[in-house]
């Protein structure tokens, strides 16, 4: 074969030969013995073992020119390449197995360089094992300036890829830690898994550490149960299956529980079986993520739209990938880049929907918050709204307890749907007298409390005679309004008085007690004269 252009591709087809494995990269002595031994195989797709190949090629360059040989194939346990001048010169290339590998880097595939002399020729021995070979191993020669851009774009890719997801995972941990909300917890399991899964099969962590006794890319397999396990969860909770949907967190349940004792297992089975486990996983899981994202979306569930359109991108390219281990097809780029990319926009689109989620529980606390602190009758605030306003205020202050005469009687008499009517109608009247002055509180069934806020202690007095007169007003406003029986009762108190804000309410509770007391008299004196 000629090396004449810039890029070129040996199609695998009766490419390769069969042979015995072996427990360390052969001497050329016993590569070219086993290729004598060897056996003639139409295809390496879908087979495992050691396979032995040796390709006649003639450097056309007119200049001494150095050449990147890519085999494509993403697992690889061993691989040994020689170059057999036919000048007779013997020279050992580099190691580019993942276990072992001192070849330039490439994700997701491996490469060796072949530098040749002008007008070179000879012969090219290459040996690769591997526990499955998952695609076809198919051989490319590329020049140093194809490759290098090769390199980089792919590189750069998977690198970029990574780097997102696992960013993505962080925040999601960060969300948890202050949250503790499980529904991102499994986010972060999700996506954390889904990026170490990558980074592994990309081949990226054997280059960072090199494990003699086991293939690092074999991880990216092994793992994947356990990110299904949480996408699961995720789904699960983010779509509250468990109170809404109970049939579908069942089925969400029962996958976990499936993904993770399979999981457990697959380390110590063969790796042909953990690689069918695998793929029939991703299999049950792509109907089911896009199924569940369709269901929510037509029950106007805002929080699939992100999740639908992340597991649509990345479902699809996943299930081309489980195609392409299936069948051979022929793609233009490298499919792992593909589903890389496919997955990033899931891992993001599955951030989107998490906040849409946490958007959603915001306002749902934002109105339980709030719901939590209006009294449901007069709408106005209740006892904890008083506190949090008591518990707010720095300076001095005017504390007024207010109480209703006469609203047992209007209860007895004309019932308890009167008695309320009178209690909204007062606390309307008091809201309007009070409207930029104070705060107004309904802390029992007929009391009120006002709560002023006192900038300088000469303002005291004109507050207080303010404060009364307001409170005559509503006195008159309400029987004006028909409901002659009842009045008001009060007692102002301040913080210039006491020491704290509860000897400032009792006192203001007092100084009530004392007016009614005196009220009450006036009146009996009244009727006897």
């Amino acid at each position: 074969m000629a090396l004449n252009h810039d890029n070129i591709q040996l199609n695998e087809h009766n490419l390769w030969r069969q042979t015995q494995p072996l427990d360390a990269s052969p001497s050329f002595i016993t590569l070219s013995q086993s290729y004598l031994q060897s056996k003639k195989v139409t295809s390496t797709f879908g087979g495992s073992g050691a396979y032995v190949t040796k390709v006649k090629l003639t450097n056309t360059k007119e200049q001494r020119s150095t050449w990147f040989v890519n085999i494509h194939a993403v697992y690889l346990d061993v691989g040994t390449a020689y170059w057999q001048s036919d000048h007779g010169e013997l020279v050992t290339l580099e190691s580019f197995g993942q276990m072992a590998s001192k070849s330039p880097k490439l994700a997701h595939s491996q490469s060796f360089s072949l530098p040749l002399q002008s007008q070179e020729s000879g012969t090219l021995w290459i040996y690769i094992q591997a526990k499955i070979f998952a695609t076809p191993v198919n051989i490319e020669f590329d020049n140093k300036a194809k490759f290098y851009d090769k390199q980089f774009l792919i590189n750069s890719i998977t690198s970029i890829s990574i780097t997102v997801m696992m960013t993505l995972a962080i925040i999601a941990l960060f969300i948890y830690l202050r949250t503790q909300y499980l529904v991102t917890l499994a986010c972060t399991g999700y996506i954390g898994i889904q990026g170490l899964g990558w980074f592994t099969a990309s081949g990226s962590a054997g280059n960072f550490l090199t494990i003699s006794a086991f293939n690092p890319v074999y991880s990216g397999i092994l793992i994947f149960p356990f990110a299904i396990v949480f996408a699961c969860q995720f789904t699960k909770l983010l779509f509250n299956c468990q109170s809404e949907h109970p049939k579908l967190a069942k089925t969400f349940n029962l996958l976990s529980i499936v993904c993770l004792s399979l999981g457990i297992v697959m380390p110590f089975i063969s790796f042909t079986q953990s690689f069918i486990i695998s793929h029939v996983i991703a299999s049950l899981w792509i109907p089911l993520c896009l199924g569940t994202g369709i269901l929510m979306l037509t029950k106007n569930d805002f929080r699939a739209k992100y999740y639908l359109i992340g597991n649509l991108v990345y479902g699809l390219s996943l299930a081309s990938y489980i195609l392409s281990h299936l069948y051979k097809i022929d793609w233009d780029f490298p499919l792992e880049m593909i589903v890389l990319i496919a997955l990033t926009i899931d891992c993001l689109c599955i951030l989107l929907s998490l906040s849409e989620w946490l958007q959603i529980q915001q306002k749902e606390f934002h109105r339980s918050y709030a719901i939590s602190r209006i009294d449901p009758l007069t709408q106005i605030g209740n006892r904890f709204a008083q506190n949090e306003k008591m518990a707010s205020i720095q300076g001095h202050y005017c504390i007024t307890f207010i109480d209703l005469d006469g609203f047992k009687k209007i209860n007895d008499k004309l019932g308890h749907a009167a008695g309320d009517k009178v209690l909204i109608a007062t606390a309307d009247i008091m809201q309007k007298k009070l409207s930029g002055i104070g705060s107004i509180f309904r802390c029992g069934g007929d009391e009120f409390i006002w709560v002023v806020e006192i900038d300088k202690a000469q303002l005291v007095e004109a507050i207080i005679t303010q404060l009364s007169d307001l409170l005559f007003q509503t006195e008159k406003d309400l029987q004006q309004q028909g409901w002659n029986d009842t009045g008001l009762s009060f007692g102002i108190a301040t913080s210039f008085e006491t020491s704290n804000q509860s000897e400032c309410l009792s006192l203001a509770d007092q100084r009530m007690y004392k007016y009614k007391q005196d009220k009450k008299a006036v009146k009996e004196l009244a009727a006897c004269s």
